[in-house]
This record gives structure tokens, C-alpha cells and sequence, in this order.
């Protein structure tokens, strides 16, 4: 794994936690909605007795079940990802980095909140991944 890979994992693992909220707002809003009744001319023994709303109700719970999972490593991967810009030389790459990947704030907001140019931030966060990468034990430059 390199170290870009690395800092991006709390990313990825946030893309996935929106996707299930919105499944989640999806799933409260079909369980909410009035259903349409059934009107077919025969019986079948193998229908489904349950009404539409509780296979909702099931999907959402079982997806709040894993956004508490996700949410938690989530927190674990942020940590992580926090100690190992710990070692990081210059204190203004490292606040970017810390911003960037254990905040998960945009290169805007980080402009922002430090007072810089967006494109002076742009350049310190080039700047310390090139460092971090050589800093970080599972880069391929680290093992050199």
C-alpha cells in the first residue's frame, strides 16, 4: 500500500458511509409511502405475507448496524492515520496533512481556516506528500 493510499483510506471508508445513509433515507421514505394493494384474480400459497414497509424497516436496520461498524473504523483509520503524520518534519505540511486527511476538510476550507491562497496550500500539500511518502514505513521509497 502506498502512502497516498494509505492517507486515503478515511476517504473511501466516508464515500462508503454516505452511499448507506442515502440507501438508509431511501429505504425510510419507500417505508413511509403507502403501498399499492395487491389485486390479483388467484391465491398463491408462497406470497409473501409481509407487508412491503417491514422488508424496509429489515434493510434499514441492518444498514444502521453497519454504519455504527463503519463509523467506529472510521475513527480507528483517522487515528491511525493521525500517528503517522505525527513524525512529519516541517509543522506546516503537517497541519495540512492533519487537516486534509484526519479532518477530511477540503483544500478550500483548509485555505480558509489557515488564511493561505488556495494554490500556496496546494503546493505545501504536494510538498508533504512527497515527504511523507519517503517518510511513511509502507511506501516503496521507504524501504530503500
Amino acid at each position: 500500500m502506498t502512502a497516498r493510499e494509505f492517507l486515503n483510506q478515511p476517504f473511501e471508508l466516508q464515500r462508503v458511509i454516505r452511499i448507506k445513509e442515502k440507501r438508509i433515507q431511501c429505504y425510510r421514505e419507500l417505508a413511509s409511502s403507502p403501498s399499492s394493494p395487491s389485486l390479483e384474480p388467484h391465491y398463491s400459497a408462497t406470497r409473501n405475507t409481509k407487508a412491503p414497509f417491514v422488508r424496509y424497516l429489515e434493510k434499514i436496520n441492518v444498514l444502521e448496524e453497519e454504519l455504527i461498524k463503519d463509523y467506529l473504523k472510521l475513527e480507528d483509520l483517522k487515528h491511525m492515520v493521525d500517528v503517522a503524520i505525527d513524525g512529519m518534519e516541517d509543522p506546516m505540511e503537517e497541519l495540512v496533512l492533519r487537516y486534509r486527511y484526519s479532518k477530511l476538510m477540503k483544500i478550500d476550507d483548509i485555505a480558509r481556516e489557515m488564511q493561505y491562497s488556495v494554490r500556496w496550500i496546494k503546493r505545501v500539500h504536494a510538498r508533504a506528500l512527497v515527504h511523507f511518502e519517503k517518510s511513511h514505513p509502507s511506501s516503496p521509497s521507504g524501504h530503500c
